[in-house]
């Protein structure tokens, strides 16, 4: 894969496209596809474009300059995702941090997992789209061909609806008395965890007329929300009466990372003699991992998570997922500690020895859990620093004595603590917690920047 923006470096005066490439953003310059080549733009093409014959082009948002086709295949598909840039947040000079969000990569991310399988890839944006925001999330993946989303409650749902109208949206903490006209209101799914429930949809559904549909969640091991597998096979019968309105029958596997392959298995097992009660009812099984490594429960659809943001669904394996967000701390103060210092606000702890220290305006109040091995990372004029422990509510102390060139580290100078060169999973693995729980705990204090390429 090759990825190219306007913002690194000069670009070259020409680029040659001479075997199959896939390019993550846009092109700033004139492009030749060679004879036979195959090359997907996840943006658009600003210089001339020549393509060869026997070559296929396809370019997800346009093409501004001069087509010369000889003889091959071109679409442009005009995606509006293309050139895009919101901000959200408070203004970038007042606050502490910056977030960016690249909605290029979320989509591509989407279509690489979509491609995998046969079943419909839905997406999950629970936690208010794993604390990316779910309005521009939903939004992007919409246009990059998404149809079916899952959220976490009415709330997300609305977001998600304004974003993505014509989209089938599920609710997964399901339903509550008193909520039915919401449902109704937002056009959107329950997803039944229990007879209880269930029964107060049913009587919502008869005294209100609504038609909409809903899903059966079933536990099959997870040992989280939903039915038991003996109440799930005791409503199958519900089958056999028009209008039953289940629309989805699923479940959800153990976590990889919790769970060993016979476990998993019999939950496979499982969740196929329930479809077999439930012939004619799409099926949901598979997470982001198990659309990569497992595709005999793929059923009906699929549903991407935490993938999408870019974290590594495969542990163990290198990541097939592009990086999404971008998180930069502004530094407040740099000092020299001496001998004998306290920089443990905790535990008393001391310096060893003399360093030179730059205080950044990010701490646990944002997000980022505690190092209890002082491993963690971040990256300084180029360089990777480590941080000392512990940082506090809002303050985090990085170690730049060692750095080539001092004057890198000043006040007012942006730090690196995720990015290309500090994965989210590095952050994850030094300070003991999941990819996860680094994406969603991190704070609304930031300056937000979405953008496309």
């Amino acid at each position: 894969m090759v990825m190219l923006s306007d913002n690194q470096g000069k670009a070259p005066e020409q680029l040659v496209i001479s075997r199959s490439t896939e390019i993550n953003g846009s092109l700033f310059t004139d492009t030749i596809v060679r004879q036979d080549c195959a090359l997907h733009v996840r943006g658009s093409v600003t210089g001339s474009l020549t393509v060869e014959r026997g070559a296929e082009v396809v370019v997800d948002g346009s093409v501004c300059g001069k087509i010369i086709n000889r003889g091959g295949r071109l679409v442009v598909l005009h995606k509006g995702l293309t050139a895009y840039v919101a901000l959200d947040g408070p203004p970038e000079t007042e606050a502490g941090a910056v977030l960016k969000i690249n909605l290029t990569a979320i989509a591509f991310n989407w279509e690489r997992l979509a491609r995998s399988t046969h079943a419909e890839c839905a997406a999950v944006l629970q936690c208010n789209g794993y604390g990316c925001g779910i309005d521009s999330v939903a939004g992007a993946l919409a246009k990059s061909g998404c149809r079916t989303f899952f959220v976490t409650n009415l709330s997300e749902a609305r977001g998600v609806r304004a974003a993505a109208p014509s989209s089938v949206i599920y609710v997964l903490h399901g339903f509550c008395a008193g909520t039915g006209r919401a449902f109704a209101e937002v056009d959107v799914r329950p997803v039944i965890n229990s007879a209880i429930e269930l029964a107060a949809w049913d009587a919502f559904k008869s005294t209100d007329g609504w038609a909409g549909g809903c899903g059966l969640n079933v536990d099959t091991g997870d040992n989280r929300l939903g039915l038991s597998v003996e109440e799930a096979a005791a409503l199958a019968s519900r089958l056999d009466s028009l209008n039953h309105g289940i629309a989805l029958l699923m479940s959800s596997l153990a976590d990889i990372e919790e769970a060993d392959d016979s476990r998993r298995e019999r939950q496979i097992a499982l969740f196929r003699e329930l479809r077999g009660l439930y012939g004619g009812v799409p099926a949901s099984l598979a997470n982001s991992a198990a659309i990569l490594l497992n595709p005999g429960c793929h059923f009906d659809v699929v549903r991407a998570g935490s993938a999408l943001f870019g974290i590594n669904p495969t542990p163990g394996s290198s990541n097939p997922m592009l990086p999404v967000v971008e998180l930069h701390a502004r530094i407040v103060q740099v000092r020299d500690v001496t001998l004998g210092e306290n920089l443990d606000y905790s535990q008393g702890g001391f310096v060893k020895r003399r360093r030179r220290v730059a205080f950044v305006s990010f701490g646990y109040g944002d997000g980022i859990l505690r190092s209890s091995k002082n491993s963690l990372r971040a990256v300084v004029g180029g360089c990777r620093c480590p941080t000392l422990e512990r940082h506090s509510l809002d303050l985090l102390p990085i170690d730049v004595t060692d750095l080539p060139d001092a004057r890198a580290a000043r006040i007012g100078e942006m730090v690196t603590l995720i990015g290309s060169s500090v994965s989210i999973d590095e952050v994850a693995e030094a300070t003991k917690s999941t990819g996860r729980e680094v994406l969603t705990s991190l704070g609304s204090r930031f300056h937000r920047i979405y953008y496309a390429t």
